[in-house]
């Protein structure tokens, strides 16, 4: 990111989601929907229902309470949890190099661009509320999350293929994921000798350059899904290398 221009970190940034919506915003779709649901219930109803039903139990003071606070201490739990995994994916999607973090480092100038965050600065405190991050001494503020797609777009490191397999919808996942093995292997990077799974990272990430309208968003691609397609062909490679 050293060599990435001004106009280009502006254009990064603005590209991105801010951070403190990036954990619902590139949530996988199952985990998506679960947040939605919790958001359904309203914990106030719940305590207003849960101090209605103490005023009539026959116990004391403390078990009264006790009622009061059990449904939507349930509800809000269940958000709180499910809103940490959500964080702690957001954290391995940027050590996995498929988000990239750009924000401004205080002290903030008026003239002052984006910088690209650093991947070893998110092992330090991230306040996803205020969108700040501080890693030994240095503060990023107003942070935003961008794809690996998008920031090679803007960095021109590659060109997406938009052009979709199925003239009726979006490309399907496994021709994709046979091309990405076909376009790997004649780029050298595919070793017979390593496992398969070793080469799923190199496969999600060229997968996101070339394939960014899947079904499944290469980062939330599981390695099942992946060996499904990729299993034949790299069995086929790795016997041929044996004759």
């Amino acid at each position: 990111m050293s060599k990435s221009t001004r106009d280009q970190l502006i254009q990064l940034w603005n590209a991105g989601v801010s951070v403190s919506r990036a954990w619902e915003a590139y949530a996988a779709p199952d985990l998506k929907k679960r947040w939605a649901e919790l958001q359904k219930p309203s914990a106030m109803n719940a305590f207003t229902e849960g101090v209605a039903k103490a005023s009539v139990a026959e116990a004391d003071g403390l078990a009264k309470l006790q009622i009061a606070f059990e449904s939507p201490q349930k509800i809000l739990s269940a958000r709180a949890s499910l809103q940490t995994t959500l964080q702690n994916n957001i954290l391995r999607y940027i050590a996995d190099g498929h988000l990239h973090g750009f924000g401004y480092e205080l002290p903030r100038k008026l003239s002052g661009a984006p910088v690209a965050i650093p991947k070893g600065a998110w092992a330090g405190r991230c306040d996803w509320s205020a969108e700040r991050l501080s890693f030994r001494g240095l503060e990023f503020v107003d942070i935003r999350l961008t794809t690996n797609r998008i920031r090679n777009e803007i960095l021109e490191r590659g060109t997406v293929d938009a052009t979709p397999t199925r003239p009726a919808g979006r490309p399907s996942v496994g021709p994709a994921i046979e091309k990405a093995f076909h376009a790997l292997n004649k780029a050298g990077e595919i070793d017979s000798e390593l496992s398969q799974m070793s080469h799923y990272p190199k496969v999600r990430k060229w997968l996101e350059l070339n394939y960014p309208d899947l079904p499944v968003p290469p980062a939330h691609m599981s390695g099942k899904t992946i060996q499904k397609y990729f299993s034949p062909l790299f069995k086929a490679l790795r016997d041929s290398h044996k004759l």
